[in-house]
């Protein structure tokens, strides 16, 4: 048989035989991916969760992300500033470069500041990231918005 085609055999069947299951931010930002509530698609983020803060017309971006076991690659991808005026309706003020570190099983953001202008409520929405090494490496995605909060 063709190397080729068995190769791609065994990868579509790999590919569809990982369940999926989509998820939702809970109002808290907090994204568990215990045993009890795991996201199905590889399997390789074990816990993040996501928060903001707020100072001068600086929003502050406090994130988690854990893994099983050590990742080629792991962060943050697609991150997105928000603002509204009321809280419900939200566009984006500006996006960042993803955040991804190499070679670890976490990667932690501790008051990262990013500044805005001010005047609206902000929030971040993101992508937590994780992908693992070795040419046919899975690799696994939560996406996840924060609280809200008021800068001046």
């Amino acid at each position: 048989m063709n190397k080729k085609a068995l190769a791609l055999g065994v990868a579509s069947v790999l590919t569809y035989s990982v369940p999926v299951m989509p998820v939702k931010a809970a109002s808290n930002a907090y994204t568990s991916v215990s045993d009890n509530n795991q996201v199905r698609t590889a399997g390789l983020i074990s816990n993040c969760c996501l928060s903001v803060s707020s100072g001068r017309k600086t929003l502050y971006i406090t994130g988690e992300i854990e893994a099983v076991g050590n990742m080629k690659s792991i962060g943050y991808k697609n991150i997105s500033i928000e603002y509204s005026s009321d809280g419900v309706n939200w566009k984006e003020e500006k996006s960042i470069d993803d955040l991804l570190k190499s070679d670890s099983s976490s990667y932690y953001l501790n008051n990262y500041a990013v500044s805005v202008n001010g005047g609206f409520y902000y929030r971040v929405s993101l992508t937590h990231y994780a992908k693992e090494s070795g040419w046919f490496g899975s690799s696994q995605s939560v996406d996840n918005t924060s609280n809200s909060v008021w800068i001046d």
